[in-house]
């Protein structure tokens, strides 16, 4: 994936350059000005997404604007690792924006994914690509901020739970001064896995995070997981957690 952001400062020096003879003529070229300068902050996409193997394989997966999808290698990557681990398992795709996790697992075998996306937009581009990619029957699709969604279900008589767990947060959450935040987002997800919830499964589930390279997950004091490996991916890494 390519994220490219446009200069602001170099749309400053065109707005000095100006000539303009009347204030409605200014006006005008002031709305264009804001536009343009509210587009460049948000990263345009130079790539696409697809289906890496399975009954959907080589599908292109549309993607909402400002967007980080998981690429193609780090799909490839995580699926090589879980392998056969995700045949008739239940999948649970948090930050989902495009599906491209919980799409893939459909793909390559899943029995059920639960996508959890708070964006309007977002939300309608994920339920374009689950209905063109045949998987309508096997997917739930819930409008509402991940924290909001777990607190609701950590609170449930019976907790539902999924064996594979997938997290992708927008990176102002990755704030290495308020670590604490992603502790508590990873917890309560973590608390989902069959193996928190019944010791006795034979699969006790795993969670998989994508973050910063440079992210300080060592401060993190999880309940629950244990850092299994870490895959590096430029400037984002993969990381596996399985329970303790």
């Amino acid at each position: 994936m390519s994220l490219k952001y446009d200069s602001a400062k170099k749309l400053r020096k065109d707005r000095n350059k100006w000539k303009v003879s009347t204030p409605e003529e200014f006006d005008e070229r002031e709305k264009v000005f804001l536009r343009e300068k509210i587009l460049h902050k948000e990263p345009t996409i130079k790539t696409f997404v697809r289906i890496t193997a399975g009954k959907a394989k080589n599908f292109k997966l549309e993607i909402p604007k400002t967007t980080r999808p998981l690429t193609d290698r780090m799909k490839v990557q995580i699926f090589d690792i879980l392998q056969k681990d995700i045949y008739k398992k239940k999948v649970l795709d948090l930050y989902a924006g495009s599906g491209s996790f919980g799409l893939e697992a459909l793909s390559r075998g899943a029995k059920h994914a639960t996508f959890v996306e708070a964006s309007k937009n977002a939300i309608y581009i994920l339920k374009k690509n689950i209905t063109s990619t045949g998987f309508l029957l096997d997917s739930e699709v819930i409008k509402s901020k991940v924290e909001e969604y777990l607190y609701k279900k950590n609170n449930e008589e019976i907790i539902e739970t999924f064996d594979i767990i997938f997290l992708d947060p927008p990176y102002k959450l990755y704030n290495t001064k308020k670590t604490y935040k992603m502790e508590e987002i990873i917890n309560m997800a973590s608390n989902l896995l069959p193996g928190v919830q019944d010791s006795s499964k034979k699969f006790k589930g795993a969670l998989i995070l994508k973050h910063p390279k440079k992210y300080p997950l060592e401060k993190l004091s999880l309940d629950n997981i244990i850092l299994l490996d870490s895959y590096n991916f430029g400037l984002n890494t993969i990381s596996f957690y399985i329970i303790k």
